[in-house]
Order: C-alpha cells, then structure tokens, then sequence
C-alpha cells in the first residue's frame, strides 16, 4: 500500500494540527492572565505567610481553569471515548458483515485495495498481502475494452456508483464465469469520496 496520504487524509491531518495549535494558544493565555489576576488578588490582601500565600495561589488558579480544562480538554475527550466506543461497536459489526456477505474488495480513494473480504480471496486466488495497495486492474480478464472502463468510472463520478456484468481472472490467470459487479462510492461530509467497495455477486 501506498505510504502518499490521500486528499482527505491530508485535509484531516491540516484540520487536527490546526485545532491543536488553537488549544494550545487558548490554555497558555488562560494560565497566563489567570496567573496574572490571582497575583494581583493577593497582593491586595493583607500580609500572609509564604505558606498561605501559596496555597491560596494555588487554590484560586485552580478554581480559575478549572471551567477551561474541563470544557475544552475533559468534556471533548469524554465525548470522544465514549464516541471511541461506539465506532469500534460499528466496526465490529461491519466486520462480521463485511465477511459474511458476498465477495467484497474496498479501496481507497484513488482505487488502491485496502481490504478484502475472505470470499473474495478465495475466489480470487490471492492472499491478502499479495492485493492491499494494488489497483483492481490486477484482476482485468482482457476481454473489455477501454470504454467500458471510461464508462464506469463516468458513471461512478456522476452517480456514485456502477453496476454491470465483468469477466475477471484469477491468481493463475484463468478467467471466472460473468458476475455481476457493484461499486459504490462512499463520500464524508464534504462529500468527497474517501473510499469505493466493490461487491461481487458470482
């Protein structure tokens, strides 16, 4: 596989450093002027030991960024545990799915194979690690031409998805019985297509 980001995996990682660098700058201005008022605080109270004067420091710092930690750092990192959770139940889910549906590719966006399903590898002849990071061109049986590639992936820009009958070949280069072959794009928020599966029905 392919060791180049994708354009939305890049656009992620620009997102994440960006909301990184904002936190930083927000909770070093908090500290910063949070500092700075209860400074000023206990200088005008009347004279204490350096003890009290410490502790009273440290107590009303810590009642002052108490609020800025808590809804900027705790509550989103709650929110994204138990998010965590929820994914990984999904995935779970789609994995089971995933094997026992029918022989399934999925690649990414620029139609390198990420995964395979075991169904498909077994028809196909290969071992996973001989197909992750491959263009399915791999599996091309010769016997369509060009156009009918051009018009798939016109299709597939257009309306997200294509569906034909496909000849395909194996490992060893035999070619396999017609199937019929469904590609579906799947698009994030911004509706840029971030991966495509591809299922057969043999």
């Amino acid at each position: 596989m392919s060791n180049h980001l994708s354009a939305p995996q890049e656009h992620q990682k620009k997102e994440t450093h960006q909301s990184v660098k904002r936190l930083l700058i927000i909770l070093i201005a908090a500290v910063f002027f949070s500092e700075a008022f209860v400074m000023e605080v206990v200088r005008l109270l009347p004279p204490m030991s350096r003890m009290n004067s410490t502790l009273l420091d440290s107590a009303l710092l810590s009642l002052l960024l108490f609020p800025f930690f808590y809804y900027l750092i705790f509550r989103p990192l709650i929110r994204r545990i138990a998010e965590s959770r929820l994914i990984e139940d999904d995935l779970r889910i789609a994995a089971v799915a995933f094997e026992i549906k029918d022989p399934t590719i999925i690649t990414d966006a620029d139609a390198n194979i990420i995964r395979a399903n075991e169904k498909f590898l077994t028809k196909s002849g290969y071992t996973m690690d001989e197909i992750v990071g491959k263009n399915p061109r791999i599996f091309k049986s010769g016997m369509h031409d060009k156009p009918f590639y051009e018009q798939m992936w016109k299709r597939l820009h257009e309306r997200g998805s294509w569906c034909g009958e496909i000849r395909i070949k194996n490992k060893d280069g035999r070619i396999l019985h017609p199937f019929w072959l469904t590609i579906t794009a799947i698009k994030d928020e911004q509706q840029k297509t971030t991966h495509y599966i591809g299922i057969y029905n043999f």
